[in-house]
């Protein structure tokens, strides 16, 4: 998509139903909305069901579409609303849903947990450049919330090492984040 083309050219391609406004919407908010998801659900696979179900009510639903303002709002409404949904069906009471979901305004925690996710987007572009193994020391301990012995078992190094390599991937990051 050429960068000139405004978001109301955007909105009309997708809504005509062509498939690269389709891509680009896929490939920017598909993997924050899961990540999205999975920090209200605690599970990854259905957090995934989730964003692709609504990905997939979107473009169903985008001849309709006239009304939006924001696609990235719409999404991310629509992700929650259906994690709410889920949750519910296996859980009618009301106070049985986490605190991710009852929120006193709903509107305002949805828009900080979008500015969260699209850090950790910027976060995972940033893990990409990293070395494999730093990549895969980084993932292990922040996001599966494994210890130096554990990591080193799965890689079979020396937990020291992995220590080592943890502290060597957070210095290339913070100099990306915090330039000077």
């Amino acid at each position: 998509m050429r960068k000139e083309e405004t978001d109301v050219e955007f909105m009309e391609a997708f809504r005509k139903g062509e498939e690269r406004a389709y891509d680009r919407l896929f490939r920017e908010y598909y993997a924050p909305l899961c990540f999205f998801a999975f920090r209200m659900l605690h599970d990854e696979n259905l957090a995934e069901d989730i964003v692709q179900e609504c990905f997939i009510n979107l473009w169903n639903r985008r001849k309709g579409l006239n009304h939006i303002q924001s696609i990235r709002s719409y999404l991310y409404t629509a992700v929650r609303y259906r994690c709410v949904d889920h949750y519910r069906s296996g859980r009618p009471d009301m106070d049985a849903l986490p605190d991710e979901l009852t929120q006193a305004d709903p509107a305002s925690d949805a828009e900080a947990m979008m500015i969260m996710t699209e850090t950790v987007k910027n976060l995972y572009e940033q893990l990409e450049q990293l070395p494999a193994r730093m990549r895969e020391v980084i993932k292990l301990y922040y996001l599966e919330g494994k210890t130096y012995k554990e990591i080193g078992g799965i890689l079979q190094t020396d937990p020291e090492t992995v220590r080592n390599q943890r502290f060597k991937a957070l210095k290339f990051i913070r100099k990306i984040f915090i330039p000077g």
